[in-house]
């Protein structure tokens, strides 16, 4: 994007944001249209302010520096300094906040973060997490050890809410092609459609909306005549005091959970594959508990600000990692940030009285 000066056959000028991205000319925002070239600078210097907030771009100011210091200065920022810092400031606390490391087992807790975290801001194939960790966080897990900890995940590891079961929700999950998620036309897609496999799920959750717990019940437990025993037994095991409602309508549920054959790598499902398929619904249990109290922190601000906007600000957080030129130690600072990710900031790291007054 950059700023545009137009003259028009007025003889006023008119100054533009445009975005040449697709290859003709966009206007992103129109800033009027003025009489004199005074008045042109200054509505150039609130676009130019306009992309810089938009896109996250830095403004350094470098005192009394000339070019050739600037340039010197300029060239020793590589781009492995600077590293993405929104999911991790977003996402990554909300994650710690509630303890969901916990729900690791015996797996590798970062790892079993990086993959919340990139469900949450980059949902796809679980494949895709080794390439959001590699990016933006500098280390390279490769695809064995992400499903060696996917193995090592059971639901009966996940940190159970502190709340009594309100609801059992029961939906189905189907291996859903990737071709949506990944953009790849999927292997042996000729000839006859294969049957999709699907796993039946029981999902329990609080009042508050936070998942409880979560259980792969066999076929036979969910038959017309053991199907109520099953459930309630499910329920009191985590604090349901009377007969908890089931319901079958999820289809928000069901997209919080959905999966396709790279998520797992199988194809089709067996049940050999069990221990995989627990594994990713620790991940979305954890997911969908960061989700819903982001959604609560949101709603209790009253601000209006939708999840899709959390996703899109996160991506232009930056920090910026420097040895400090004093101490010959490792420093790094959060690159500046517009209105809207303060605001986000504040919500998630809110400052304490003692803070305030520091």
């Amino acid at each position: 994007m950059f700023v545009r000066r137009k003259i028009n056959k007025s003889g006023s000028i008119s100054i533009y944001v445009v975005d040449k991205s697709r290859g003709r000319y966009d206007t992103v925002k129109s800033f009027g249209a003025v009489a004199t070239s005074a008045e042109a600078d200054l509505l150039e210097n609130k676009a130019r302010q306009y992309i810089r907030e938009l896109t996250g771009e830095l403004e350094m100011q470098f005192g009394e520096m000339d070019e050739a210091q600037l340039e010197a200065y300029a060239a020793t920022l590589d781009g492995g300094r600077i590293e993405l810092a929104g999911p991790e400031l977003l996402y990554g606390e909300l994650f710690d906040r509630l303890g969901l490391q916990s729900g690791a087992g015996e797996g590798d807790p970062l790892l079993f973060r990086h993959m919340v975290i990139c469900r949450l801001f980059n949902p796809g194939s679980k494949l895709r997490t080794s390439g959001y960790v590699n990016r933006y966080l500098g280390t390279v897990p490769d695809a064995f050890s992400i499903y060696r900890c996917l193995d090592s995940l059971h639901l009966t590891d996940y940190p159970s809410h502190d709340a009594e079961a309100a609801s059992c929700h029961l939906f189905q999950l189907l291996f859903e092609s990737p071709v949506k998620v990944d953009g790849e036309i999927p292997a042996k897609a000729r000839g006859p459609k294969p049957r999709q496999p699907r796993i039946g799920i029981a999902l329990l959750l609080a009042s508050d909306g936070m998942p409880v717990a979560c259980r792969i019940p066999l076929k036979s437990q969910l038959s017309k005549d053991r199907r109520g025993a099953t459930l309630d037994r499910f329920a009191r095991k985590y604090g349901a005091s009377g007969r908890v409602p089931v319901s079958e309508d999820t289809g928000s549920l069901r997209e919080a959970f959905r999966m396709n054959r790279l998520d797992l790598q199988v194809r089709p499902y067996r049940r050999r594959a069990k221990g995989r398929v627990e594994g990713h619904l620790c991940v979305c249990l954890a997911a969908l508990a960061v989700q819903t109290e982001l959604e609560r922190l949101l709603r209790e601000d009253g601000s209006g600000i939708t999840l899709e906007q959390v996703r899109e600000e996160a991506a232009r957080m930056f920090r910026l990692n420097y040895v400090s030129p004093y101490t010959g130690r490792p420093k790094s600072v959060l690159l500046p940030m517009n209105s809207l990710q303060q605001k986000l900031y504040g919500l998630i790291h809110p400052v304490s009285q003692d803070q305030k007054y520091l």
